[in-house]
């Protein structure tokens, strides 16, 4: 009996003993499972954290794909407007170039080209001056006419793209040209120069600033504005060189009688739009036959080419200098009564007597010489016939007090005429 209590006693510690044990398992069983999912927990959330981090490097790796991609179509969408342009605005352009006759409107079309397809301030062109072997920027601003600043071949990079005939750039251009020694105050502003030619002749050199807007096709602009250029500039020297054998007298280079009444109608319109005065000189050498006869009539055409220089260089600008017929000239002088026409004919007329002529001193007076008539429209007369008719019988009066002389038109008053009772 006794036994089997103390074995019931054993058998019970022993269940005891596996109950508690039975708890520490589950207590560490449970443990290890809380050990287990913090750790799988964090571990998780670490491995999320770096797939979080390199999903938003993959984010931000395709948003600046998209942005440069962005701006390509940007880009490209500018060429795109930029060839766009220049193909509705070539043919317009080149239409006026081809209709104008005047070389400052030839340029402006040309600058405005360049600026409707290249995003820069700055255009300028220059001329190739063949007799002095420069080139010169051409200005359409007549107050700086005067401070043109030139280049010599192969000087800066104006002077490099039209020795090279090649486009230059300030990135390309060779060292030994970097230096500039510029006559004029033209420095810096030049970014690209191409050259412009026609025919394998030099015509002259584009330059352009800064580009505020590259596309990366500047260049490839300016070559074929450069060729457009070429063509307009050219049949603008070829027009201009028709109208001038038009208009001008082949032996002394003065102007055409033709001309010279083409410029009298437009001075008579202009005269009775403001009753601004006009006035003619009328005068013809003196003696001119026995000049030829005495020393040839090729002696008799220089002197007529040196008389034309010298009528020149004491005419203002303004007027119309005119080789009349044989040995004549007139001289329309818009703007001039006729007493400050009789002073400038007085001031001609003494040029002509002392300038040096070959021969002079052979002529009847001792000099080469002129007689002239002045006459003013609307003073004397009511049309540019009527004045020079009158001014031609002033000159004639002229040559009968002697010649060397120039007379004004009086005009008859019947005051002083004697009246017969």
């Amino acid at each position: 009996m006794i036994i089997q209590k103390k074995m019931s006693v054993v058998y019970t510690l022993l269940e005891k003993r596996l109950i508690d044990m039975e708890y520490v398992l589950i207590s560490v069983a449970l443990l290890t499972v809380v050990i287990l999912t913090v750790v799988a927990y964090r571990k998780g959330k670490a491995k999320g954290q770096k797939n979080d981090a390199k999903l938003l490097r993959e984010i931000s790796s395709k948003d600046r794909q998209v942005l440069n991609l962005q701006a390509q179509i940007d880009t490209l969408n500018d060429l795109n407007g930029s060839y766009l342009t220049f193909m509705f605005t070539i043919p317009s352009i080149v239409h006026r170039l081809n209709a104008s006759q005047h070389f400052d409107e030839v340029i402006s079309a040309i600058i405005r080209l360049v600026k409707d397809v290249i995003s820069t301030e700055t255009v300028k062109i220059y001329t190739f001056d063949r007799e002095n072997n420069n080139l010169r920027k051409i200005s359409l601003d007549v107050e700086t006419a005067e401070t043109q600043c030139t280049y010599a071949l192969g000087e800066g990079l104006v002077g490099a793209a039209a020795m090279d005939r090649m486009l230059r750039t300030n990135e390309n251009i060779p060292k030994n040209r970097i230096k500039q020694n510029y006559a004029g105050q033209d420095k810096s502003d030049i970014w690209m120069a191409m050259p412009i030619i026609f025919d394998d002749r030099l015509i002259g050199v584009i330059g352009i600033g800064k580009v505020t807007k590259k596309t990366g096709n500047e260049g490839n602009f300016l070559k074929m504005i450069a060729d457009v250029a070429g063509v307009a500039l050219m049949n603008q020297a070829l027009l201009g060189e028709t109208k001038h054998n038009a208009e001008t007298d082949p032996l002394t280079g003065l102007y055409n009688r033709r001309y010279f009444f083409q410029m009298a109608r437009h001075a008579v319109e202009k005269s009775r739009r403001d009753y601004s005065p006009i006035s003619i000189f009328l005068f013809d050498i003196d003696h001119f036959k026995h000049y030829n006869d005495t020393n040839g009539h090729d002696a008799g055409d220089m002197l007529l080419k040196e008389l034309s220089k010298v009528i020149v260089d004491v005419t203002r600008k303004t007027s119309v200098v005119a080789r009349y017929g044989g040995e004549e000239f007139i001289v329309l002088l818009p703007g001039i009564q006729k007493e400050g026409a009789f002073i400038y004919a007085e001031r001609l007329r003494i040029a002509i007597c002392s300038h040096p002529f070959p021969h002079g001193n052979m002529q009847p007076l001792g000099c080469v010489s002129v007689s002239g008539g002045v006459a003013s429209f609307p003073a004397d007369a009511g049309s540019i016939k009527e004045i020079i008719s009158l001014a031609d019988a002033a000159l004639y009066q002229a040559k009968s007090d002697g010649r060397n002389k120039v007379i004004k038109h009086k005009p008859f008053f019947f005051s002083e005429a004697e009246v017969e009772i």
